[in-house]
């Protein structure tokens, strides 16, 4: 082998090794640069950065120490190895970030209902108030509605008495004797004016009431002459009371008759007590209960 082979020889030997010198190791490892690209993006999620700061800080970690590793040409399986954990953390990191922003939407939802319970309690005990508020001005009303009616029930008894009315089942009545009326006559005397006057006061006082009056006689003549003489007597009042100035459609009249004697017919006493005149006073719906004896 002559000089100059010997010399290109050498200088390839020498070429050879200096390309493998000069070239290191591969420019990228796909595996980092995958890590890489999903921890870039993870980065730029404002959701994840917000909700998952410390699980995305251990992916910076594991991807920095990746990186380092590959810097300094060390081995590629830590590179790998780094690389790997860097991306499933920036995983657990993104599924964190969900997680957390699902349990917040609970927490706000848990929130806003009991919000709404509470408002709707609120609601319910003002409707509560209002009610027993609404339910004691009735208790009150009726108290006085009571109060009222006790009182007029009062007034009303101490001034029938002032009329010598008396009670029955039929409400209060006041007996009016025949003197008020000429011996067989319906013609009313001088003295009853102030039986008229009394008792057309009184319905002034209460116009809410009404009165029937019921006319009776003794046994002493025929049956329909009596009814008849009965009948103009209860008219007669009827029509004193409308010159006195109460309505007539306030005063019903009836003939009795010789019918529902109170005493006997055998004497003069008995009979005298049976000519008379009876005024219902109504209940105060104006209503007289009709006579069953």
């Amino acid at each position: 082998m002559n000089i100059f082979t010997k010399n290109s020889l050498l200088i390839g030997i020498i070429t050879s090794i200096l390309v493998v010198g000069c070239g290191g190791p591969p420019q990228n490892n796909p595996l980092l640069t995958n890590a890489e690209q999903a921890y870039q993006k993870a980065e730029k999620d404002s959701m994840v950065v917000l909700k998952a700061p410390v699980a995305l800080k251990e992916a910076e970690e594991a991807l920095e120490q990746s990186q380092q590793i590959w810097k300094e040409k060390g081995d590629e399986d830590l590179v790998e190895h780094y690389a790997y954990i860097a991306q499933q953390k920036t995983k657990i990191a993104q599924e964190t970030a969900k997680l957390n922003a699902a349990q917040d939407a609970v927490e706000r939802a848990e929130a806003e209902r009991k919000q709404v319970l509470l408002e709707a309690r609120r609601a319910d005990a003002i409707a509560a108030e209002r009610r027993a508020e609404n339910a004691m001005s009735q208790l009150e009303q009726e108290r006085k509605e009571a109060e009222r009616a006790r009182k007029e029930a009062s007034e009303l008894a101490d001034r029938l008495s002032e009329m010598e009315a008396r009670q029955s089942e039929r409400g209060m009545v006041l007996t009016l004797s025949d003197v008020l009326f000429d011996f067989d006559s319906s013609n009313l005397k001088s003295g009853a004016n102030r039986v008229v006057s009394e008792l057309a006061n009184f319905l002034r006082e209460y116009p809410d009431r009404t009165v029937q009056i019921e006319g009776f006689t003794d046994s002493v003549g025929s049956a329909e002459y009596n009814k008849d003489l009965s009948q103009r007597r209860a008219d007669a009042l009827q029509q004193a009371l409308i010159q006195a100035g109460i309505a007539g459609n306030r005063i019903k009249t009836i003939g009795y008759g010789e019918e529902y004697p109170v005493a006997t017919n055998m004497n003069e006493a008995g009979r005298q007590q049976n000519r008379r005149v009876e005024i219902i006073i109504s209940d105060k719906n104006g209503v007289v209960s009709q006579r069953t004896e």
